[in-house]
């Protein structure tokens, strides 16, 4: 299948490499950065910026941008197209496995069974998703996530570079978790949380909204 990226940096590198090791042909990337056009990432030009993604011939569309704020903003911008969500062949996901359009699962990952994954989420490189877990909507999940068992992960929510959640927790809707935490209880929505184990630096606001 043919298809554009959207954005042009290194997570739009790592995606790229995901949707091309699929067997997939990268159009084009789309950024609205203009020192990024004409430029070429993984041998493949930096077209122009995104709101050409609704011009005909883009093919469906990746959203690679890391920020989940932005990811989420470009969805509901881009109403008319269509979306794919990429899984790198050197993942390992179990046939129950539910994944949203627009989500990317990157190499090394491991999601296993009657977990769902939600639209335009990222499951990044080396993450392990347990048994009966969810990832919400927009979700990130940076490199080397463990995620045990029956988490449930809110929708927005971030969790930094080698961050582990032990069985049953929940993470609340835009909450963060710092990189290398472990989350051993409930992350209120909107709430940013670091250390092992993991302790609010950042209290939710009362709607719980997202950063």
């Amino acid at each position: 299948m043919k298809l554009t990226i959207l954005g042009a940096g290194g997570h739009a590198k790592v995606a790229a490499a995901a949707a091309m090791a699929s067997g997939h042909e990268v159009l084009g990337f789309l950024d609205d950065d203009p020192s990024t056009w004409g430029a070429s990432v993984l041998g493949v030009t930096v077209a122009g910026p995104i709101p050409r993604a609704a011009e005909p011939g883009q093919g469906p569309l990746l959203a690679a941008i890391g920020s989940n704020v932005a990811r989420r903003a470009l969805a509901e911008r881009l109403v008319a197209v269509e979306w794919i969500a990429i899984v790198h062949p050197f993942s390992w996901i179990h046939a129950s496995v539910s994944i949203g359009v627009g989500s990317l699962v990157c190499a090394a990952a491991v999601v296993q069974p009657d977990t769902r994954i939600g639209a335009h989420a990222i499951v990044n490189t080396s993450v392990s998703v347990d048994h009966d877990c969810v990832v919400g909507d927009y979700a990130h999940l940076a490199p080397g996530v463990h995620v045990a068992g029956r988490v449930r992960i809110g929708s927005g929510a971030f969790l930094g570079v080698g961050a582990a959640a032990l069985p049953g927790v929940t993470i609340g809707e835009w909450a963060v978790v710092g990189a290398g935490a472990v989350v051993t209880r409930d992350v209120p929505a909107g709430a940013t949380v670091v250390g092992v184990p993991a302790r609010p630096i950042r209290r939710a606001s009362p709607a719980g909204c997202e950063p």
